[in-house]
This record gives structure tokens, C-alpha cells and sequence, in this order.
């Protein structure tokens, strides 16, 4: 079973896509009739207004980039109002075949773009800011798998009986084309990321257990822990800080450790 936050996540992207065929409709009908002119403009205006006005992602993103997430986001919405009026003020067989191009193009573009998803991704926290120093696990609960790991660790190691209950996968850094790394988050604010079996995490990922460590990250709490992958190696100091920086931003790299590492499945 998949958490919550991704089934919430399946239903937003679903919604945004009968969004997106509705509006195709809308503006493909608005070449023949005037009809769908200003109910097509009140809802385009309306639901530009209803989703920037109550994301709480929109709303939290940093002063920097929240009226450029606000644009992309409002962005289909005003083109869709922009076509309609055209197509409200405007005749003629060249100007049809023009809106028909335009109304083609929107409907390809957002398809394609999903500007309300890169909106999200433009407003996530700022990694190197005073403002996200109380890194997660505050917002880990709230917040989807956002690689292919993370999705992996929530559907088979996080799941209901699974080897490691709530806990998320919250940061994973590539260092070269062998090697990577994984932080590993409770989703509760103030409880201890729970004891993960080495021997079942083994079994479960297919990897053999001398190969496998799951340790403190120095300076940092219980609340996470770094997952690591491989024999022991050699690796610059500057490495690790740079992990430490983008993974965890606020936390001062105390002690490193060198890993040859694989990838998680």
C-alpha cells in the first residue's frame, strides 16, 4: 500500500489533466460558437484564483521566486482567457486557422510542461536559506517521494510491515557514476528514525549485508540517518561537505566517511 500523500498526489495529477482536456474542449468549441467565451473565461479566471490562493506550497515559497511560481502557475489559465477573447473579437478564415494552431499549441504545451507541477517545483524550500535552517523532518510528512528511490523506499521498505515504518527517503545525492547516498527521515516530527534491520534490508534490496550502513549524521539528530551502500573508500573531504550542503542545508559537516556506493533499486 502507497502512502496517502501519494494517492493525493495520482488524484491532483488526474484532476490536472481532465483540467487540461476541458480547457481544449472549451477553446476548440469557442472557434464555432461564442457561447463558451465567458463561461470559459470565468472558470479559467476562477481556478487561477482558487489554486495559487490555497496552495500552501505557493503561499509558503520564498519571497524570491513566489510571484514567479504564481506566473507559471496562473500562466495555461490567462493564455486560455487570451485565446478566448481572440477568438471572441476576431473573424475570418485566416484568423480561424490561426486560433486553431494557437488552441493546438496551449493544449500541447500545458499537456506537456504541466505548469502547475513546475510552479511546485519552482516554490520548494530554498536549500541554503535562514528560513529552512529547521530542515525536515518538519515538512517531510507533507511533502511526495520526489525521486525514484523515494518512491521505492515508501512502497517497499516504509509500507505497513514493512522494515522501516515511518520513515521516508527525503535526499539522494549521486556522487559519481558508482557511488550515491541516501538520508533517511522519520515522517513525525520529534520521533527517532526506528531501528532498521540490516539482515532484512538485505534480504529486501538483494545486496549483501557487509555492504549495507545505516548511521548517524553528524550533527543531526536521531530523527534521520544516512544510508550508505559499499565498501569503504577514498574520497575528497569537499565530497562529503557538498552532500552534507545539498542534502541538509543548515548542518555543519563535523566528521566524514567514504563509501564506494550503488545505487538504490
Amino acid at each position: 500500500m502507497m502512502p496517502l500523500r501519494t494517492y493525493i498526489d495520482i488524484a491532483r495529477d488526474r484532476i490536472g489533466r481532465v483540467a487540461t482536456a476541458a480547457g481544449a474542449t472549451a477553446l476548440t468549441a469557442g472557434l464555432f460558437t461564442d457561447a463558451v467565451t465567458l463561461p470559459g473565461l470565468t472558470a479559467a479566471v476562477g481556478a487561477a484564483l482558487l489554486g495559487a490562493g490555497f496552495s500552501p506550497r505557493l503561499l509558503a515559497a520564498h519571497q524570491r521566486v513566489r510571484a514567479i511560481a504564481m506566473m507559471v502557475y496562473a500562466s495555461p489559465h490567462a493564455g486560455m482567457a487570451g485565446i478566448l477573447v481572440a477568438e471572441r473579437v476576431t473573424s475570418g478564415g485566416v484568423a480561424r486557422l490561426v486560433e486553431a494552431g494557437t488552441v493546438a499549441a496551449w493544449t500541447a504545451g500545458v499537456w506537456w510542461i504541466r505548469p502547475a507541477l513546475l510552479a511546485k517545483r519552482i516554490a520548494q524550500p530554498w536549500p541554503a536559506d535562514e528560513q529552512h535552517h529547521e530542515v525536515v523532518p518538519a515538512m517531510v510528512a507533507d511533502q511526495a517521494p520526489a525521486d525514484p528511490a523515494g518512491r521505492w523506499w515508501a512502497e517497499n521498505a516504509a509500507r505497513e510491515g514493512g522494515i522501516a515504518p515511518d520513515t521516508c527517503v527525503i535526499a539522494t545525492r549521486r556522487i559519481d557514476a558508482d557511488r550515491s547516498a541516501a538520508v533517511i527521515a522519520a515522517t513525525q516530527r520529534g520521533e527517532p528514525v526506528p531501528e532498521i534491520s540490516i539482515t532484512r534490508l538485505s534480504a529486501l534490496m538483494d545486496i549483501p549485508e557487509e555492504l549495507l550502513a545505516i548511521d548517524p549524521i553528524p550533527g543531526r539528530g536521531a530523527g534521520l540517518r544516512m544510508l550508505t551502500i559499499g565498501k569503504k573508500g577514498e574520497a575528497p573531504a569537499d565530497t562529503w561537505t557538498e552532500i552534507a550542503r545539498s542534502a541538509l542545508p543548515g548542518v555543519e559537516l563535523l566528521e566524514a566517511n567514504t563509501y564506494e556506493l550503488k545505487e538504490l533499486p
